[in-house]
């Protein structure tokens, strides 16, 4: 019997929904690299350091700092010391981006409508715990690699 393999799903999902979105994207302004920056710092809350959104990424606080420094002089993004270390550096999204941010949820709902259209509650009631499962694992697994 083959393996069902889960990751592969997840990429091509990943993928298409990407594909959905980008034309959508465009017509806010944004690119898909400045969607990810930004909702990360947004579902980072308003602690959001730097090095936190760089691993959240998963990229490096140093390949991160010109892309921030890029949105910072487009008014997307504020860069400041965290008041309890100074060698931190808070990002924060300005009131602009806020507003990109709340486009983006509403394009998210709407990707996720299309995605799931004509699949039953139940489905994705168990789909959705398969995934968050998923999610645990790999979390756990990064957690003992660390």
């Amino acid at each position: 019997m083959t393996k069902t393999l889960i990751g592969t799903r997840i990429a091509a999902v990943y993928e298409l929904q990407a594909e959905w979105m980008e034309p959508k994207l465009v017509e806010l302004g944004i690119s898909w690299a400045t969607f990810q920056l930004l909702t990360t710092v947004a579902n980072a809350g308003d602690s959001a350091s730097q090095i936190e959104v760089a691993r959240r990424l998963g990229v490096t606080a140093a390949t991160l700092s010109e892309s921030v420094q890029n949105h910072v002089e487009r008014g997307l993004l504020t860069q400041s010391h965290s008041s309890k270390d100074k060698r931190v550096r808070v990002l924060r999204l300005t009131p602009r981006s806020e507003q990109i941010v709340r486009s983006i949820r509403d394009l998210v709902y709407e990707s996720d409508e299309a995605m799931t259209r004509g699949v039953h509650p139940n489905e994705l009631t168990v789909a959705a715990k398969v995934l968050d499962r998923v999610m645990q694992n790999l979390e756990s697994a990064l957690d003992r690699e660390r």
